[in-house]
C-alpha cells in the first residue's frame, strides 16, 4: 500500500551511523548497455498542491533507453545528486556521503539504439514512483527494463518531494525544493497527487513525448505504452491504463493502495509485499472485482513497502543491513528482491505483448521464485 514519508519518517529513532565504502549498483542483465537522458517539459498540472511559483510549468522526465556504447568511469550518470542524497542520509542515518557514492551503469547522453538494430521495438515504458520519492529511486528496474529493450520514462513532479535536481546539472547545483521529508501528508493532498500523476502521465502520452522524439528525430516507440508504478504511482498506473487503454496497453501496481477502483480493461498486474492482505487493505478487493479483463494478485514472501524502490539496495549494497533508521524493508535480501521485481515485470510486458504465455510464467515461477505467492487472479486470456 502506498506509504506517505511522513509515515516512514515516524519511525525513526536515533542510532550511530558506521562508515562504509562506495558500492555499485549490480550492471544490466540485458543484451544492451543502458543510456541516461533528462528532459524537462513545459507542462502545468492545474489545481496543483505542491509545485513553486517557479516551477509551476515544469515536468522532468529522466530516460532509460538501450544502447549499444560501452560505459566508462567518466560517461556514467550519478545516482543521486548531492543534495537529495544528503537529504535522506540525514533522514535516515546513513554513514556521511555514503549515498552520494552509489555509482550507476547508466551512460549519459549516450547514442540510442537505431531501428535497424531495434531500437522503437517495444513499447514505451511510464514509470510513476511512490509518494514524495524521486524516480531515480527506482533505478535498479528502470535500468534493467531498458537494457532488454525498452525505453523507459521515469516521471518526477517538481515540489512533491524533498529536492528536485533538473538539467543541465543533475549534480545538485540547480534543482526545486519540495515537501520536507518529515512533511504530514493529509488525504487530500494524496488525491491531489494522485490526480496530477495520472495527468502528467497522459500529458506525456498523449502528446508531449511524441513531440520531444520527433525533434530529437529518435526512434523511441511513440504509440505503445506500459505503464508501472509504486505505491502511490501504482495506484495511478491503473487509473492512467484505463484513461487511454488503446495507447497503454497494461499495467503494474507494486504494493500501491488503490485510490479509485477504475475497470482498467487491459492487463494489469498486482504485486505487493508479504504484509499486503485484504485486512491491511480494503482497495485491493474491490479494485480485483471491478475488472472485467485480465489481472494478477501476487505477493512476495519476505518484501515489505520500499523493497519495490532501490531504498533496500541502499543498505544492502552498502552492508548496512539493520544499522540505518530504513523502515519498510523486509528480511529479503536486495539483490534478490531487484532479480524477482525486475524478471517478473519483464515476464508480464512480455505476457501482455503476446511473446509469452502466462502459464509459462507461471510454471517457471513455482521453480525459480519460490517467495512469489499467487493470492488471486483472473481466468481471462490478454487478448
Amino acid at each position: 500500500m502506498y506509504v506517505t514519508l511522513p509515515a516512514i519518517c515516524s519511525l525513526l529513532v536515533l542510532q550511530a551511523s558506521p562508515l562504509v565504502q562506495a558500492a555499485s549498483f549490480p550492471p544490466p542483465t540485458g543484451p544492451y548497455n543502458v543510456g541516461y537522458t533528462q528532459k524537462v517539459f513545459n507542462h502545468t498540472t492545474p489545481n496543483d498542491p505542491v509545485a513553486p511559483k517557479n516551477a509551476s510549468d515544469t515536468l522532468l522526465v529522466t530516460i532509460y533507453y538501450p544502447t549499444l556504447s560501452i560505459p566508462t568511469p567518466n560517461a556514467t550518470a550519478p545516482y543521486l545528486d548531492s543534495v537529495t542524497a544528503e537529504l535522506w542520509g540525514s533522514a535516515l542515518q546513513f554513514p556521511s556521503r555514503s549515498l552520494e557514492s552509489l555509482k550507476t551503469w547508466n551512460i549519459i547522453d549516450a547514442t540510442p539504439l537505431k531501428a535497424t538494430d531495434g531500437g522503437g521495438k517495444l513499447p514505451t515504458v511510464l514509470l510513476s514512483p511512490g509518494g514524495g520519492v524521486n524516480s531515480i529511486m527506482y533505478n535498479a528496474l528502470s535500468s534493467n527494463l531498458a537494457s532488454n529493450g525498452y525505453t523507459v520514462l521515469a516521471i518526477d513532479h517538481p515540489g512533491e518531494i524533498p529536492y528536485l535536481a533538473l538539467p543541465p546539472n543533475p549534480v545538485g547545483l540547480n534543482g526545486v525544493y519540495g515537501l520536507d521529508i518529515t512533511y504530514v501528508w493529509n488525504q487530500p493532498l494524496q488525491e491531489a497527487v494522485f490526480d496530477y500523476r495520472v495527468s502528467d502521465a497522459l500529458a506525456l502520452v498523449n502528446g508531449l513525448y511524441l513531440a520531444f522524439v520527433e525533434e530529437e528525430k529518435l526512434s523511441w516507440n511513440t504509440t505503445h505504452y506500459l505503464m508501472l508504478g509504486h505505491s502511490l504511482g501504482g495506484a495511478a498506473s491503473a487509473a492512467a491504463v484505463s484513461s487511454a487503454p488503446e495507447k497503454i496497453l497494461g499495467g503494474i501496481n507494486l504494493d500501491g493502495l488503490f485510490v479509485d477502483l477504475p475497470d482498467v480493461g487491459n492487463p494489469f498486474l498486482m504485486m505487493a509485499g508479504q504484509e499486503h492482505t485484504l485486512d491491511l487493505d480494503a482497495t485491493w478487493g474491490p479494485f480485483s472485482q471491478n475488472q472485467t479483463g485480465w489481472w494478477q494478485w501476487v505477493n512476495v514472501t519476505g518484501s515489505n513497502h520500499l523493497d519495490y524502490s532501490d531504498l533496500g539496495d541502499w543498505v544492502d549494497l552498502q552492508g548496512l543491513r539493520n544499522q540505518t533508521l530504513m523502515p519498510q524493508v523486509g528480511p529479503i535480501w536486495a539483490p534478490r528482491m531487484n532479480y524477482l521485481v525486475e524478471e517478473w515485470v519483464k515476464g508480464f510486458f512480455g505476457f501482455v505483448l503476446g511473446e509469452t504465455s502466462w502459464e509459462d510464467l507461471v510454471d517457471g515461477a513455482k521453480l525459480k521464485w519460490p517467495e512469489m505467492v499467487f493470492v488471486n487472479g483472473s481466468s481471462k486470456s490478454a487478448r
